[in-house]
């Protein structure tokens, strides 16, 4: 969330080419592109958008019509459907002129309500580029801590997270275990989505396509171990879901 804010806020290099990859106006692209960056950050795009304003400068990176700078977008307090204010010059720039709201007249006779700006927003007296701030704090500046705290009280807590994140569990076998519940191995079921498409083979049994599910739990080589490790701890042992495998580690038993 926090790089996703600074491509959105920077003007570095990096962020402009960035940005200019993959923002559509003030939506972003729904198709695969290769960039490492991207592909970590896509799925924050909206949760940043969303609790970010702009404050307005010289209007030329602010969309009319979909940004936040106004409250909520002129599309969806106006109800003006995403073809029509497509049609309309997208910068706010395109609107007022020095310090003065320049609504086109044909676009005021659509919606009156627009003439209330010249009362409701006050434009600079002095040319500034436009700036995008955090809405949850008084600095307006997104931190990496703040990002850290945000996404933690967003998070659903997983009663698994202290079984595996153990003083007595070496970390990359803790973080093999994390990215497995969430889905995040690189595994050919999740790189077919972004983009990579080989044909997918287990490379354990040979036989069938690889999916986290199936390497640790459905494998003919993978079911030996479990069956080896059920007879240790005297258990039954059964897996529907990766979730289950929690289900062992009860009073009498834990890793």
């Amino acid at each position: 969330m926090k790089i996703c804010w600074e491509m959105l806020h920077s003007e570095e290099h990096w962020a402009i080419i960035l940005r200019s990859r993959i923002l559509r106006g003030s939506n972003c692209i729904q198709h695969h592109i290769f960039s490492s960056l991207w592909s970590g950050m896509k799925n924050e795009y909206n949760i940043v958008k969303e609790n970010t304003t702009w404050l307005v400068g010289d209007g030329k990176l602010i969309n009319f019509w979909f940004d936040h700078w106004h409250g909520e977008p002129l599309s969806e307090t106006l109800n003006v459907p995403a073809d029509q204010a497509n049609s309309f010059p997208p910068k706010l720039c395109s609107y007022f002129h020095d310090t003065h709201w320049r609504i086109p007249e044909d676009i005021l006779q659509q919606f009156p309500s627009l003439s209330l700006l010249n009362s409701q927003v006050i434009l600079p007296t002095v040319t500034k580029p436009d700036k995008l701030v955090w809405n949850l704090n008084g600095t307006g500046i997104l931190t990496l801590k703040e990002a850290y705290d945000f996404k933690k009280h967003h998070f659903n807590k997983v009663p698994w997270a202290k079984i595996i994140w153990s003083k007595d569990i070496p970390p990359s076998k803790s973080m093999l275990v994390w990215r497995l519940m969430l889905n995040k191995l690189p595994t050919d079921e999740n790189l077919t989505p972004r983009g990579c498409l080989l044909p997918s083979m287990c490379s354990l049994c040979n036989r069938n396509e690889e999916s986290s599910f199936h390497l640790f739990f459905e494998c003919t080589y993978v079911i030996n171990l479990w069956r080896w490790f059920a007879s240790l701890i005297n258990k039954q042992l059964h897996f529907q879901s990766v979730t289950d495998m929690w289900t062992i580690c009860n009073g009498s038993w834990n890793p």
